[in-house]
């Protein structure tokens, strides 16, 4: 268990990383940290690489000064491991910290450097992955603090913190695993089987249960009581990665982008399949739901019996004055 892991959204009062965390961008799309006097920008933010045990690889990054003014550019070498269900990362602070995953160590020190206003460097990444590496999965974060030069040793500058995420795989025979840990539906955030209409989110929980990161895909297939196709929703697009040994949650929404202005229903099936790793294996999941607008046809019931009622009062009364004017023509 890790012992002490930061969000990346509070090292050193403001830290910056990339939130969806396993999308690469282009330097176009860069990530940037700070505000004012001190602003850096990086690209790409996330470096997904491969090598084999014993190989040393390299990488380039790009950092940008988008301040007004100088930077002195400081950086700091981390692990990190999956903060949560949606993809966000927490950095890995505590050095005694065991952790299998952990790319920090093979990491090149990289030096401090002074960037000028709208200037860009390229820095390179080297990665000395040891023969003894087994096969799977290592992830690492380099990050990048800039403060203006006449601020560097007065300990005044609180710097934000930008960071370019790496996810190496070392190759050969990697464990790979994927689980479904719960798929369900829901509106408005409440789970359930029987909904009065669309929209309907279906939710899935997918494990890795390997040592590799995963990028699965897959469908959410709809079909009624009578085995009628109503829609198929995607899963997991755009892609994202799954951390090893961990948890990642999508969303799948049913409503009029996939269904148009159909009405649904009755009982209906979603069948989730999802593909993943490098033999394409699959795992699959089926739940049953039912949508029922039951409010509306409980409204319609109790307009039917009202109707009725009101109905049977006015025969009620007509009868009474067809018969007092009966009696009163004798």
């Amino acid at each position: 268990m890790i012992k002490r892991s930061l969000s990346i959204l509070s090292i050193a009062g403001v830290v910056t990383l990339l939130v969806g965390v396993l999308i690469p961008v282009s330097f176009a799309g860069a990530q940037a940290a700070g505000t004012g006097a001190q602003a850096l920008e990086i690209g790409p933010p996330v470096l997904n690489l491969s090598a084999d045990p014993g190989q040393t690889i390299k990488a380039t990054i790009s950092l940008r000064d988008v301040s007004k003014g100088s930077l002195v550019v400081s950086n700091q070498i981390n692990d990190f491991v999956a903060g949560g269900e949606d993809g966000t990362p927490k950095i890995i602070l505590d050095d005694s910290t065991s952790n299998p995953y952990s790319l920090k160590s093979w990491i090149s020190p990289l030096s401090q450097l002074t960037l000028k206003s709208r200037e860009i460097k390229n820095l390179t990444i080297t990665i000395n992955v040891p023969k003894t590496a087994s096969p799977g999965g290592y992830y690492g974060v380099v990050r990048f603090t800039g403060t203006p030069p006449e601020l560097k040793d007065t300990g005044v500058s609180l710097s934000a913190s930008l960071g370019a995420l790496i996810l190496l795989k070392v190759n050969g025979a990697a464990k790979e695993g994927l689980a479904v840990e719960q798929f369900f539906a829901n509106n408005n955030g409440k789970p359930g089987t029987l909904f009065e209409s669309a929209p309907i989110t279906f939710v899935e929980r997918l494990k890795n249960t390997g040592n590799i990161h995963e990028e699965p895909a897959g469908l959410v297939t709809i079909t009624d009581m009578f085995n009628n196709k109503v829609a198929t929703l995607g899963v997991n697009q755009p892609p994202h990665d799954i951390l090893p040994q961990s948890i990642r949650k999508f969303e799948s929404p049913l409503d009029s982008t996939n269904i148009g202005n159909k009405v649904l229903f009755g009982r209906y099936k979603a069948d989730l399949s999802v593909t993943y790793g490098a033999n394409k294996q699959v795992v699959t999941s089926s739940i049953t739901f039912w949508v029922i607008p039951y409010r509306l046809i409980a409204a319609g019931i109790a307009l039917l019996i009202g109707g009725f009622i009101a109905l049977s009062i006015l025969i009620k009364r007509y009868n009474r004055h067809i018969i007092g004017k009966a009696k009163k023509s004798k």
